[in-house]
């Protein structure tokens, strides 16, 4: 049986954000599995964090894409879709009003990069080594954005599917609901290694003595990054759970058809 043109667009975009995952989780692969014999210390607790997101992305991002390898063969969506995708529009709002303040700090932070000349000092130091450590420090969060872009873009998938009573909406639901947890698995554990990373440069900080004012304003920093990377990701997994419960129902309702 031939896919609806919308089915069709639909399992496309989630087949490409999986394929991403997966090439984003083999890259950490090879980098941090390439680090790691020279590590140690936090940094290796550090490399351990992200050889785990790593893993996570790419088995989840596999499991997919199988998911998606077959054409419709289900019957029209029942009407319990509806009240899935109520429960994930009032999911998704209540996260984008929850994270209203992760979502004010990354508009500064955009401010600032912006504004500043950062990209020009960058390109004519060793090619953008400069930035490296600004990319380590914005990953965590990033995730964290991705994972928040993706409730919104299910719930809208989501009624999507239902209005055009898809024959694959349990297929495609199941597949963005893998690509899901890998996000929220990636912000969880992005959590950690920000955690640990804050915890690590404690002791580097009170070993160079900087002066009672830059003490203050450097701890101040931290604190703030870390409250906004930590309860951002426990929040994201409550989400998760609005999404996860209705995973089986959507595949027994497959079966059943």
């Amino acid at each position: 049986m031939m896919d609806a043109l919308s089915d069709r667009i639909v399992a496309w975009l989630v087949r490409v954000v999986a394929t991403a995952l997966i090439f984003a989780g083999a890259a950490l692969i090879v980098a941090g599995g390439s680090t790691m014999p020279a590590a140690s210390g936090a940094l290796r607790d550090i490399l351990v964090v992200v050889l785990e997101i790593a893993g996570a992305w790419v088995v989840l991002g596999l499991a997919a894409v199988y998911t998606l390898r077959r054409p419709a063969t289900e019957s029209p969506p029942g009407g319990w879709t509806l009240a899935l995708a109520l429960t994930l529009i009032a999911v998704a709002a209540w996260l984008v009003l929850r994270l209203r303040p992760f979502l004010s700090e990354w508009r500064t932070v955009a401010s600032l990069l912006s504004s500043s000349d950062l990209w020009q000092t960058a390109n004519s130091n060793m090619s953008g080594v400069v930035l490296v450590p600004l990319a380590g420090a914005l990953a965590p969060p990033f995730i964290e954005l991705a994972a928040l872009a993706a409730f919104v873009a299910l719930a809208l998938l989501t009624i999507l599917l239902t209005a055009t009573k898809s024959r694959r909406f349990s297929q495609i639901y199941v597949a963005c609901a893998l690509v899901l947890t890998a996000l929220v698995a990636g912000s969880l554990l992005g959590a950690t290694a920000a955690r640990l990373a804050a915890d690590a440069l404690q002791p580097w900080i009170e070993e160079s003595k900087p002066r009672p004012e830059e003490y203050a304003q450097i701890r101040g920093v931290l604190d703030r990054y870390a409250a906004a990377v930590i309860p951002t990701a426990t929040v994201l997994s409550w989400a998760w759970l609005g999404y996860a419960i209705w995973i089986p129902p959507a595949v027994l309702s497959a079966r059943r058809r």
